[in-house]
This record gives C-alpha cells, structure tokens and sequence, in this order.
C-alpha cells in the first residue's frame, strides 16, 4: 500500500444522477421479460417427470439455484464491507458506494425468495423432498424433520433476510452519515461493530447454505459445505463487481478515481476465491472419500458416474484450473478486457457450480410396496439413470433473478459514488499494488 495521499481530480464526475433508476429499470425489465418467459416455458412443458407430480418441480430447482446465485454476489459484498473495517483496509474505499449498493440489494434478493418460501409453506411438496409426505416413513430423516420443517425453514429464512439485510442497511447507512458530518469516528465505531457482526454474519452464511442448497439432498452429511458455498460464492461477487466498476466508469464516473490498481487487486481477489474454494470443496470431497461412509459417499457416487461427471469434469476445469493458471499473472488482472473476460468466465462457471449442487437431486425415485407408490427421495438407485437433462427454464430463470439483483443494486446507486469524506480516501486515490 503506497503511502501517496491524493485528492478527487477536479473534473471528476462522482454524482450517480439516474444511474441507480436506469440500472434498476432495466433490471426490472430483465426480470419480468425472463421470469415470465420461463412460467410460459413451464406452463406449455409436458407433464411431470423424474418422479415428481408437478411439472413446476423444473421451475422451482432452477429458481433455488438462480436465487442462491444473487444472493451469494451480495453476501460476498458484504463480507468485503465487513473485513475492510475491522482491518482498517484502504484500497476499496473509492469503490466502497459501489459495494455498499451490491450489498444493500438484500432486501430484493429476499423478497425474490418467497418465490419457492411461500410454495413450500402452502403445501409445494415437489422441490425439498423432506417436504414430501413420503418423507416422513424414511428412518434416514427422522431426527432431522424436526428441523427441516416448512413451517420451521420460513422462520429461518425469514431471519436470515433481517439478519442480512440489516448488516448491509446499518454499515450502509453510517457511512453515508460520515458524508453528511464529515466525523471520522464513525470509521471507528464501525471497525468496532465490525468485529461482532463478522460473526454473525459467518453463522447466517453457513445456515443459508446448509438450508437452501445442502438440504436439497438431506440425507447427505457435510460440515465443510457452508464454507465451500461462501467461497464460491466470492469468485462471483468479486467477478459481479469488477463488471460494475468498469459499466460505471463506461458511464463517464469515476475515471479518475479508479484505476489499473483497483482492477488488479479486485483480480487477486478473483484468484484468491478461486483457489480458496478449490481447497474446501477438494477437503470435502477427500475427507467423504477416504471416510468411506454411504451417508456422505452417496452424493459424490452420483457426480462421479453417469452424465454428471462430465459436468464435474467441466466444473474442475473451467471453475479451477484454467482461470487459476491465467489469473496468476499480474497482467492478467491489470489489463482489463482480460479482466472482463474471466469475470465473465467465472461467473458463469459460478452458476454451473450452484447447478452441480442442486440438479442431481432432481430425479426422485419411486419405488412401489404391496402396490403403494411411494417416493424414495434424490441420489438413490442406478447413477446412469440420473440424466442432466439441461432446460431452457434453467437459463431463463437465472437470467430473470439476476435482473432483479440489478434491480436491487440500482436502488443503492444514489447520492456520491464516493465516500467523499472517508478519512481514507486520499490513500485508496493513490493506491499502488506492491
């Protein structure tokens, strides 16, 4: 970190103006020309199928995964604004209104969430199998029900989206209020609070991942999964972030003030992601295959096998390896069109990571006893009869969600781009990377 101070260039256009309502507007429009194009799409589908009764269980899978995928840019937003006060960081403060926006898009991320919460509540039994009837008879899950309840998820979810929300509106507010008042103990206070609300934040972001996305399978063990799911989640809101600098600085913002500096450390952190969720989800992998327990092993043997492992093929490939050699480079991230290339790149591996997650747990098995139907659940029989079976309705609602993050992230661009009287703002002007 240089220790250069500078000031904002004169001629610097720091004011959003109608950004934040064209961003927002057009968010909007991606979300209502996509979302409802994926209900035509589900609407005018065959029946139903891989041992599910309705034909909306696609729809809801696909929406589970768009909605964890935006919710993950924005909880990764907010971890950043979490460690640059209680590090006392530097480097971001130029940017800081831009992550704050990303951040502060919870509220919409959650409220795009009763899209499956209140199905489930009225009765949906096709998306989580332990809402399923049939649920009930399975020894498996007997000491888990009391958890994983519809009633009992709304409640959590409903925590989870205070929780986030508030975090992101508090640490928001207070530095829009040091613009105002020009008071730098407002930096303190916040490193303070800072420290607890890491914490909080930490167990919210495990939950999240365990009840939204592990419980998919919920016969499956894992206590690494929430870190692994935080990881991933990183790669892309970092990638989210270095394509929104760059479309505001498109704008005619910022160009004096963000510069080859800012893109290079928002690309090590990219890398950074890149090989931290590397570590976790190979130390998941390693520690289930040497424990050689069905209960863990069973969710692997149906990504390994069959279709999906030229998924998890590609996942190891494009996800890890290739963005981590060419991310190495110091010049890789310096020079932004290769930068945007892989934010690109690792933002839509970021979405096939959350699909590897959730759609082999979409064929359900059905068996028959003494002529009764009865639904086994995900992850069970032959592995070659679980298909990936890529639909349309997959891409179109991933698309639809994220114009309604867009949406959310407009409402935040108001005001100054710039915490104009962050006592660190001269330093993160003059930040050179060592």
């Amino acid at each position: 970190m240089s220790t250069l101070q500078k000031s904002i260039h004169p001629d610097e256009k720091y004011k959003a103006g109608k950004l934040g309502k064209k961003l927002s507007g057009a968010g909007l429009a991606i979300a209502l020309l996509f979302l409802g194009l994926s209900i035509i799409l589900t609407l005018v589908s065959g029946t139903a199928n891989s041992g599910h009764e309705s034909k909306w269980s696609r729809f809801f899978h696909a929406y589970v995964i768009g909605w964890s995928y935006i919710f993950t840019l924005s909880v990764g937003m907010l971890w950043l604004i979490l460690l640059h006060y209680l590090v006392r960081g530097r480097w971001i403060t130029a940017i800081k209104r831009i992550i704050e926006a990303m951040a502060t898009a919870m509220p919409i991320v959650f409220i795009a969430g009763l899209g499956f919460i209140i199905p489930l509540l009225a009765g949906y039994k096709d998306l989580y199998y332990w809402a399923h009837p049939d649920a009930a008879h399975d020894h498996h899950l007997a000491f888990k029900l009391g958890w994983l309840s519809p009633e009992f998820f709304a409640i959590r979810y409903v925590i989870y989206g205070v929780g986030f929300s508030a975090l992101a509106a508090y640490f928001a507010k207070k530095s829009r209020q040091q613009d105002e008042t020009g008071d730098p103990k407002i930096s303190e206070t916040l490193r303070i609070v800072s420290a607890p609300a890491m914490i909080v934040y930490s167990v919210l972001t495990c939950m999240v991942g365990f009840d939204v996305l592990m419980s998919i399978a919920p016969k499956w063990f894992s206590t690494i999964y929430g870190v692994s799911f935080w990881g991933s989640g990183c790669v892309g809101a970092f990638a989210a972030l270095a394509l929104l600098v760059l479309g505001i600085q498109r704008t005619g913002r910022l160009t004096h003030s963000v510069n080859a500096e800012h893109y290079h450390d928002i690309g090590k952190w990219m890398f950074a992601f890149t090989f931290f969720w590397a570590y976790t989800a190979f130390s998941q992998f390693m520690l289930q295959w040497y424990g050689n327990m069905p209960e863990e092993t069973h969710w692997y043997k149906y990504r390994m096998f069959g279709e999906w492992q030229w998924v998890s093929i590609a996942i190891l490939v494009g996800y890890f390896a290739f963005p981590f050699v060419f991310l190495l480079s110091r010049w890789t991230k310096r020079i932004v069109p290769s930068l945007v290339f892989f934010a690109v790149w690792q933002l839509v591996f970021h979405w096939l990571d959350l699909y590897w997650n959730v759609m082999p747990s979409y064929d359900w098995t059905v068996t028959y006893h003494d002529g009764a139907r009865l639904v086994a659940g995900p992850l069970q029989g032959n592995p070659e009869l679980h298909h990936v079976g890529f639909s349309p309705v997959d891409i179109t609602v991933w698309i639809g969600l994220v114009g309604v993050w867009l949406a959310g992230v407009g409402r935040g661009l108001t005001g100054n781009l710039i915490p104009t009287k962050d006592p660190t703002l001269p330093l993160s002007l003059a930040h050179e990377v060592q």
